[in-house]
C-alpha cells in the first residue's frame, strides 16, 4: 500500500526538482518537428480550408461612370511614370521599359475598392541586387489628375490580367471550334498587310510626280510617272515627252532629241547635257501636286 504524502512534503519536493535539459541534438530535433508540423498545417489550410481570395486579382469595372470620374488626360504621363519608377526601382539607371499602350479611361476594382483614371501599362525589365535582369514584368498604372492612384505588377502572388492592358476587338474574335481544321495558305493579318501594301503601291505608281527645276534662272516643269515610265516636260500648253526613260531609286534619266536630262531624286540636283561642251546644272523641287 502506497504511503500518503503530506501536502507540505510535496511542495518541498517540487521546489527541489531540477529541470532536465535536453541534449543539443534532441533539442534541435524538437524544434524541427514543430516547424515541419506547422508547415504541413499551413500548407493544408492554404490548399483546402483557406482558399485564395478572388479580390487579389484586379478586375475591370464595367459600370458606366461620368467623364469627371477619370480626371484630366495625363499629357505628361511618361514623365510621371519615370519619376515614380526611379523611386521604386533600385537599379533604375539601366532598367528597360516598353510602353504597351497610351493612357485610356478605365476603372479597376481591387480588394473591394474602385480606382478610376487613365490606365497605362508598361513592361519593365530591371536588374536585381545581383545585377542580373529578372525578365520583363507587366506593370499596371492608374493615373488621375497627374497622380498615380494604383500601381500593380506581375509577381508571385499577383498576375495582371491580359484584358486590363490590351483592348481586344470583338469583331476579330472567333470561337475555338470555328478555327479551320485545314492549314490556310495565308493568315488574316498577312492578307490585310498585302492588300494595304498593294493599294498604297498602286496609288503611288499611278500618281504623277511634278518636278520644278531651275537651270540658269530658267524654270522647267517636268512630270514623271513611274508606273507608265513617262517623263515629260511642259512647255506652255504643250507636253514634250522624253524617249528611253530610265529610273532607279536615286535617279531619273530621260532623252529627247539631242538633250539628256538626269535628275537626282535624293539631292534634288539636275544636269542637262546637249553636247559634250554644253552642260548645265540645276536645282529641282518636288511638288506634291498642282497648285490649281
Amino acid at each position: 500500500m502506497a504511503e500518503l504524502v503530506d501536502a507540505r512534503d510535496l511542495k518541498s519536493l517540487e521546489s527541489n526538482l531540477v529541470p532536465v535539459r535536453l541534449r543539443p541534438w534532441a533539442e534541435n530535433m524538437h524544434k524541427n518537428i514543430i516547424i515541419i508540423l506547422l508547415s504541413i498545417c499551413l500548407g493544408g489550410c492554404a490548399k483546402s480550408i483557406i482558399p485564395m481570395p478572388g479580390s487579389v486579382m484586379p478586375e475591370r469595372n464595367n459600370r458606366v461612370l461620368p467623364p469627371e470620374s477619370y480626371g484630366n488626360y495625363p499629357d505628361n504621363y511618361q514623365q510621371i511614370l519615370k519619376i515614380f519608377l526611379q523611386n521604386k526601382i533600385a537599379n533604375h539607371e539601366d532598367a528597360k521599359v516598353d510602353f504597351i499602350n497610351k493612357p485610356s479611361q478605365m476603372s479597376v476594382s481591387q480588394f473591394g475598392n474602385d480606382f478610376s483614371g487613365y490606365r497605362v501599362c508598361l513592361s519593365v525589365n530591371a536588374r536585381n541586387k545581383k545585377s542580373a535582369y529578372t525578365g520583363y514584368k507587366t506593370h499596371l498604372f492608374i493615373i488621375k489628375d497627374e497622380k498615380i492612384i494604383l500601381h500593380l505588377f506581375d509577381s508571385g502572388l499577383l498576375k495582371i490580367p491580359f484584358d486590363l492592358c490590351v483592348d481586344t476587338d470583338e469583331s476579330k474574335t472567333m470561337y475555338l471550334d470555328d478555327i479551320p481544321d485545314e492549314k490556310e495558305e495565308m493568315t488574316i493579318n498577312e492578307m490585310d498587310k498585302i492588300k494595304i501594301d498593294e493599294k498604297n503601291t498602286e496609288k503611288y505608281l499611278m500618281k504623277n510626280i511634278y518636278i520644278l527645276c531651275s537651270f540658269d534662272s530658267i524654270e522647267r516643269t517636268f512630270v514623271f510617272n513611274e508606273n507608265n515610265k513617262i517623263l515629260s516636260e511642259s512647255i506652255g500648253i504643250d507636253e514634250m515627252q522624253f524617249d528611253n526613260v530610265q529610273f532607279s531609286e536615286t535617279h531619273i534619266l530621260g532623252l529627247r532629241l539631242n538633250e539628256e536630262i538626269l535628275i537626282n531624286r535624293i539631292s534634288g540636283s539636275a544636269t542637262s547635257t546637249k553636247s559634250k561642251t554644253s552642260i548645265s546644272t540645276g536645282v529641282c523641287e518636288l511638288l506634291n501636286s498642282k497648285k490649281f
